[in-house]
């Protein structure tokens, strides 16, 4: 069951959440600082290939998962949706 809190709004922040990892947390297992991770977040930077790569190990979802998220830093996505599609299981 995903983990939704008020901090935890984009997408992006939606999996991290949903990988019960807290924002430090994330960060640290990263490599990147807590300011760069919150910038990646709420998408005003671009988050590297290499670090998307690493987040979908990290949050244990698909890739795919984690470019969706990426691409709709604003918007609110259901975490269980996504990862489905990611999967190709439709629904």
């Amino acid at each position: 069951m995903p983990r939704w809190t008020d901090a935890d709004r984009t997408p992006l922040a939606s999996l991290r959440a949903n990988a019960y990892l807290s924002r430090n947390e994330a960060a640290v297992k990263l490599h990147v600082g807590v300011t760069t991770l919150a910038r990646y977040e709420n998408g005003t930077n671009d988050v590297p290939m290499g670090i998307a790569e690493k987040m979908a190990i990290l949050y244990q979802v698909p890739f795919d998962a984690i470019r969706e998220a990426v691409a709709q830093p604003q918007g609110v996505i259901e975490v269980e949706a996504v990862i489905s599609a990611a999967k190709g299981e439709g629904g």
